[in-house]
């Protein structure tokens, strides 16, 4: 490692620290995030509901940092077989993320569905735009693991649920085109798990990279990165730039080069082993 790491490494670590401490000093706060839709649910309904949105909230900034804008969450009823039967982000404006939910669900089942953390991870990047909403979708599903065991709320090891989830769709990247190509064409084939796995695997190899090159992980980068980076950042090559500026590394702009030059086959295994 050069000099000139060590010192990112350092200066990175120190930011880390003091953002862990802001969060576990800062109560949530309106400045955190705004609910909007409580008025459609009865008072108890409406109070379980707050508690499932400040602990989610909770979570995701305690793994990705605190967002520099405030989180606007939408809620609507919707009579489903699970707690979230639907969710979405918009991305006019600041943004928001919009929760269709089942009341008749308990509060603990809300907290142990995985939706809230995913939508949330969203918005720790700017909108990448319908070129890359394999890669954004990867994201997101690759920190919703995240979020949920370090807020204890996963079942199995990490491990075992990246490998549950990315181990079915391996077959469809054992193949010579792009691995950013067959990611675009499953996600406009409406084939989203494949596509959204797929794309969660960059991460997964991002995070090796960082582990091995930095010894740090993509969690602590992501929190840095809201602090010095993220409000001034609008598409994927701004993420990018800032990412492996904080490292002073190429490591981000070479693994997407990678997924946009290299045929697949050379990216992704056979059998998942992470």
């Amino acid at each position: 490692m050069t000099q000139s790491m060590q010192n990112n490494y350092i200066k990175l670590t120190i930011s880390i620290l003091l953002v862990t401490l802001s969060i576990h000093a800062k109560a949530v706060t309106e400045d955190q995030f705004r609910v909007h839709g409580l008025s459609s649910f009865k008072n108890n309904q409406a109070k379980m509901l707050e508690s499932w949105l400040t602990q989610g909230v909770n979570a995701t900034r305690a793994t990705l940092g605190i967002y520099p804008t405030p989180l606007e969450l939408h809620i609507y009823p919707k009579k489903s077989n699970q707690p979230v039967p639907w969710a979405y982000t918009q991305r006019n404006g600041k943004g928001s993320i919009h929760f269709h939910v089942d009341t008749r669900f308990g509060l603990t089942k809300f907290v142990n569905d995985w939706t809230i953390y995913h939508e949330l991870a969203h918005m720790a990047l700017p909108y990448l735009g319908p070129k890359y909403r394999w890669l954004s979708e990867g994201f997101a599903s690759y920190m919703q693991y995240q979020i949920m065991a370090k807020s204890g709320v996963l079942k199995g090891t990490l491990e075992e649920n990246y490998q549950h989830k990315i181990a079915p769709h391996l077959r469809w990247f054992n193949s010579n085109l792009t691995a950013a190509s067959i990611a675009k064409r499953l996600m406009d084939n409406k084939q989203y798990p494949a596509a959204y796995w797929g794309g969660a695997y960059f991460f997964v190899e991002a995070d090796k990279l960082l582990t091995l090159k930095h010894h740090t992980t993509l969690t602590h980068l992501i929190t840095y990165y809201q602090d010095c980076c993220r409000k001034n950042d609008h598409k994927l090559t701004d993420i990018i730039r800032s990412l492996d500026n904080i490292l002073n590394d190429t490591i981000f702009s070479d693994l997407l080069n990678q997924y946009e030059s290299q045929p697949a086959r050379e990216l992704y295994p056979k059998v998942f082993n992470q």
